[in-house]
């Protein structure tokens, strides 16, 4: 592989490791838990278990993903999760909800949705950023405030004044759940054109309106955004969410712009059987991905970042195109404080990693 562009979360030489692909560390910037823990309700010793299990597969960035409950347990959340920010354990927190379309809601409880131009949603925004940007300069931070994005449905009444406050305190705001119309999402497009990098676009094709030739939906304007470098998009690359010859096609169109993400959850790589994802439900089987208890509903990725990585590549996705989507463009949504993230010695691409070598390790000089 060549060596990283400057854009790469970790800026020292590569190990020497012939014959061997190695990679900076992954970034999962949108993951809800793994291995049994859900980091919505979990304690900090257990996202730091967690954490330390992803590590090993090569997960060296996690950014940990909140799901829509109820307006006081989110912000307890936050407040949870934040002082794991400051310490560098996360990478960030990304808020899914609670300003999602009820009809595109998904694993999301829809008693729990709210609209966000009310003035309770304006208040609850208000707590959300403010317990982010507790301590957020501490030196383990990175700077900025410890939410990094917020997920939310652009077509909702108030929605231009919630992307207004989330930029004016540094968070992406992140289109997604979402049942707005071509020209719905292109007007908030333009309203998201100022933003100081480009936001994404929370599991494209997932959760939101399909492409039809009279109906557009979100999907063109996200990809035009996308190839003129204003938009990044997630993508679910676990053979479940989107078949695999799109997500192979979107990364041929647009290779520096996606982000593959695990949208992983506690039943990720956890034994079969009942989990949690916020305040839901969810059961696992062999073979399949979760899905909520209730209805049958899918509800998370079935595979974390490194498997990810290793069916992009038996997918013929082009390896460095590959590698990019799992570290340098998910890193782009990151303070820079927060982008190192080591390096990976891998046997085979899809298998956790021999080696998990920390940025600046004397053995990531090579030689």
């Amino acid at each position: 592989m060549p060596s990283p562009a400057s854009s790469d979360p970790v800026p020292v030489p590569r190990p020497h490791a012939p014959g061997r692909l190695v990679t900076p560390g992954l970034v999962d910037q949108h993951c809800h838990g793994y291995g049994g823990t859900d980091f919505a309700t979990a304690g900090p010793e257990a996202v730091r278990t967690a954490l330390a299990a992803l590590a090993g597969r090569g997960v060296t960035r996690v950014v940990a993903s909140v799901p829509t409950m109820p307006a006081s347990e989110m912000l307890a959340a936050v407040r949870r999760l934040a002082p794991l920010v400051r310490s560098g354990d996360l990478a960030g927190i990304h808020l899914e909800g609670p300003f999602l379309s009820p009809a595109r809601c998904g694993a999301h409880p829809p008693a729990d949705l709210l609209a966000p131009g009310t003035g309770a949603s304006r208040a609850l925004v208000h707590a959300l950023l403010e317990a982010g940007a507790q301590g957020g300069t501490d030196p383990g931070s990175g700077g900025g405030n410890a939410i990094t994005a917020m997920t939310y449905a652009p077509e909702l009444d108030g929605a231009a004044g919630l992307e207004a406050a989330l930029l004016a305190a540094g968070v992406s705001p992140s289109p997604g759940h979402t049942d707005a119309t071509a020209d719905q999402f292109d007007d908030a497009l333009d309203r998201l054109a100022g933003a100081p990098g480009p936001p994404a676009v929370t599991h494209l094709f997932n959760a939101m309106a399909g492409f039809h030739h009279r109906r557009p939906g979100p999907v063109p304007g996200a990809l035009r955004a996308a190839a003129g470098g204003l938009l990044r998009l997630e993508l679910i690359a676990d053979g479940r969410h989107v078949d695999p010859a799109v997500v192979r096609d979107v990364i041929a169109l647009v290779p520096d712009a996606v982000c593959v993400v695990s949208d992983a959850s506690a039943a990720t790589g956890a034994a079969p059987g009942r989990h949690r994802l916020g305040r839901v439900d969810l059961d696992s089987a062999p073979g399949s991905a979760p899905r909520l208890a209730a209805s049958g509903t899918l509800a998370s990725g079935s595979v974390s970042l490194d498997r990810a990585l290793g069916l992009l590549l038996e997918w013929g996705v082009a390896r460095d195109a590959a590698v990019r989507s799992v570290t340098a463009t998910p890193a782009r949504g990151l303070p820079p404080g927060r982008r190192d993230s080591g390096w990976v010695v891998w046997d085979a691409p899809g298998v956790p990693g021999d080696v998990v070598l920390p940025a600046g390790h004397p053995l990531a000089r090579g030689r």
